[in-house]
């Protein structure tokens, strides 16, 4: 039997892999704020195996720490607004459960658990067009998916690509 470990599970030795995400989302004044490279993680875990995005922990020459959200409310709602927005995530793919306030070591985070999604659904994009907005996940890193690897998606998923434009 395998057991699955938390990306948290270990806080002394946190590391992010081809399934974990770590943002800081401490914003300007340190109260908070969405990154904006969060979508593009949300894309290439959804477009690859899944993941979890954890918004709280600070990265700094490869160590991890945990810095906490000091007021998380108002980000769970853009996020939601966010995912909600066809014109900045093409589906969202989240439920309810799969974005939580969590609290480690008396620090609050946002844990996001993104499923991979069906490849009917292929690809997961932010913005308005596929050929810009896939991405895919390589190790610990989001990359974009090219013009050929999106229409390779596209046609998997059975949609009509003489009505697709070319980037």
């Amino acid at each position: 039997m395998t057991t699955l470990t938390f990306a948290l599970d270990d806080i002394d030795h946190l590391q992010e892999s081809a399934q974990v995400e770590f943002k800081l989302a401490g914003g300007r004044d340190g109260t908070g704020q969405l990154p904006e490279d969060m979508w593009e993680t949300y894309s290439a875990f959804a477009n690859t195996l899944g993941g979890e995005i954890i918004l709280g922990v600070r990265e700094e020459k490869g160590e991890f720490t945990i810095e906490g959200i000091i007021n998380p409310m108002p980000m769970l709602s853009e996020i939601w607004e966010i995912l909600n927005d066809t014109t900045k995530v093409s589906h969202n793919i989240l439920a309810p459960t799969d974005v939580q306030i969590i609290e480690i070591a008396s620090k609050k985070l946002i844990r996001l658990h993104i499923p991979a999604v069906d490849k009917r659904l292929r690809p997961i994009y932010i913005g308005k067009d596929p050929f810009s907005g896939s991405y895919f996940r390589v190790g610990d890193a989001d990359m974009r998916a090219s013009h050929e690897q999106v229409k390779q998606m596209r046609q998997r998923s059975g949609i009509d690509l003489s009505l697709a434009k070319p980037s």
